[in-house]
């Protein structure tokens, strides 16, 4: 099963980074004329996002060099 897939490092430091910028946002992603803001409603694929690039990161076998 590992060495399968592919890890595509920059899509999930795009993911980290969106859930950073929605957890620290002031409002909470509720005004939409804040155009920098990511609604809460995005949560849920924010995060689900962050785990499927997680595991293929480590089904890729990449993390595992970074261990050596």
């Amino acid at each position: 099963m590992d060495h399968g897939q592919k890890a595509n490092i920059p899509r999930l430091k795009e993911y980290v980074y969106d859930l950073i910028q929605m957890t620290t946002q002031k409002t909470a992603g509720q005004r939409a004329t804040v155009k920098k803001d990511i609604s809460w409603d995005e949560l849920d694929m924010t995060l689900m996002s962050i785990v499927i690039e997680a595991t293929a990161l480590v089904l890729s076998g990449e993390l595992d060099k970074l261990e050596e």
